[in-house]
């Protein structure tokens, strides 16, 4: 839900506060990244989300989950030869360090392509590079010694054309690579380029022609299309709501997104079940809700719901 006055919609996509539409729309007090380009060039309108220079598309948002969904890039190393050297390569990493988002870890996967690719997620905890960051680091191997020899197209990513891990949470500087150093491409006549992204889960489906060109997967999924979906989880961090000193330290935020569970349920009955409230009044609080009774019913043995004290018609 927009604040009044705002737009609530750029284009297909819904705008629920704090984010929105320029600074008046927008909590932008909390911080700017709240704060929302509408780029009416395109049709239809793409909102985009980031400073100017680095914005990415949003592809929706889901206030019930404090997640939204944009679109990011992909890394790659691409060989000539079997040389212990790529002859071309780029690293995409997400760089969120003062930022209410992270990188959502029960959603996003890393996922590597290739044959005889040793493909990583890297990161570090402060995001800096300083001597006092938590430095990060998991990945995966694959392996096929000639196109045939790779998975079906739609097989699982398990190893043979591609693999995929989990990643770590609350990592606000997050990025794939690959090993390339001393590391020689044995697939290079077939499979010239590897691939490595942080994606949505489930969002990926092998297919072998993924391993075959220069960087023809780059140019089908990049340049031609709008990049790789990623689920970013957002929250209110570092003191704008009340949390132990102990948590602060550990989680460096102090609480989900508060998301008014009461307006939600007035908007879409659906919601009526996820933040259940019978026969009361709803109350927004910080991060949560209170369903409170009314004058002549009582709590009705939990928190989310009333009954009445004496014989009375609900209708």
């Amino acid at each position: 839900m927009s604040l009044p006055g705002c737009p609530d919609k750029c284009g297909d996509v819904s705008i629920p506060y704090p984010f929105g539409i320029g600074d008046r729309c927008a909590a932008a007090g909390l911080s700017r990244f709240f704060n929302l380009t509408c780029d009416g060039s395109r049709s239809p309108p793409v909102p985009m989300l980031g400073d100017p220079g680095a914005q990415a598309d949003v592809i929706d948002f889901s206030p019930e989950r404090g997640e939204l969904r944009l679109y990011a890039g992909l890394s790659y190393a691409c060989y000539a030869s079997s040389a212990t050297s790529p002859s071309t390569n780029a690293t995409f990493a997400f760089s969120l360090v003062g930022t209410p988002f992270r990188v959502s870890p029960s959603r996003n996967r890393l996922t590597v392509v290739g044959c005889s690719a040793l493909g990583l997620v890297f990161g570090t905890a402060g995001g800096g590079g300083g001597d006092d960051d938590d430095l990060y680091a998991t990945g995966c191997f694959t392996y096929c010694a000639e196109l045939n020899a790779a998975g079906a197209d739609g097989a699982p990513c398990a190893g043979a054309g591609c693999c995929q891990v989990p990643i770590s949470p609350d990592i606000p500087y997050l990025g794939a690579a690959f090993r390339t150093g001393n590391w020689t491409n044995t697939a290079w006549r077939f499979n010239p380029c590897f691939y490595a992204m942080v994606a949505e889960d489930g969002w990926y489906s092998f297919r072998r022609r993924d391993l075959v060109g220069v960087l023809a997967y780059y140019n089908e999924t990049v340049d031609a299309g709008r990049g790789v979906p990623v689920v970013i989880d957002w929250a209110v961090r570092d003191g704008w709501c009340p949390a132990t000193a102990e948590e602060r330290a550990r989680r460096k935020y102090a609480c989900v997104s508060d998301i008014n569970e009461c307006v939600l349920r007035e908007q879409d009955p659906k919601y009526e079940e996820m933040y259940p409230c019978r026969h009361g009044i709803c109350i927004n609080t910080p991060g949560s809700y209170r369903c409170k009774c009314k004058d002549g019913t009582k709590r009705d043995g939990t928190n989310f719901g009333c009954q009445q004290v004496l014989p009375m018609d609900w209708s």
